[in-house]
Order: structure tokens, then sequence, then C-alpha cells
């Protein structure tokens, strides 16, 4: 099995901002205002192509948090990025997903 993209890798702490998923194009793009990881201290976003499920709980079973906690590839395509609130989103795609900085 393939291991987790360069991209979703050292997420540990990023805060999570937004979700956007383009229906009609499949793309799908998580914001985050930064992590704290030296690469990752400015906001920088993840973006997905050919996308073909997107979840995102808010049940916040653990309490309230928009942190990530860590990021888990079940099988290969499918993200899962486990949250520190416990909530897990789930984005499945056919093409790697691609971290951009931004400005």
């Amino acid at each position: 099995m393939k291991g987790i993209p360069a991209a979703l890798r050292d997420l540990h702490d990023a805060l999570l901002v937004s979700i956007e998923f383009n229906w009609n194009s499949r793309d799908c793009v998580l914001r985050f205002s930064g992590a704290p990881n030296p690469d990752l201290q400015r906001a920088f976003s993840i973006s997905f192509e050919d996308v073909t499920l997107v979840t995102a709980p808010a049940e916040h079973p653990w309490g309230t948090s928009g942190s990530v906690l860590e990021v888990k590839l079940d099988i290969p395509g499918k993200y899962a990025f486990v949250m520190q609130s416990g909530d897990e989103i789930v984005v499945a795609a056919d093409r790697e997903p691609v971290r951009t900085g931004l400005d």
C-alpha cells in the first residue's frame, strides 16, 4: 500500500478553516490557517481533484476543536483527517492531493 502523500504530512495541530467542494468539477479544497510545523506556520491549502467522496461530520465527540490530530490512509485514494474533536473528515480522490501556501 502506498504511504501518506507528502501534501498530507506534518499536519498535526493544523487549524482547519474551511472545506470547499465544487460538485461539477469534483474539486475539493481544505484551507488551513497554519500548523506548528516550521514549514506550515502560515495559511495553506490542500487541493484534491477527481473527488468521489467528501464527508465532514461536526459532532465533536471529544470536544470542540478545529485542529487535525492525524491523517490516515486506510485504502489508496481515501484520506481521513482525524480531528482533535474526534470527527473524521474523509476525502476520496483519484489523484494525489497538492498542498499550496496562501498569501
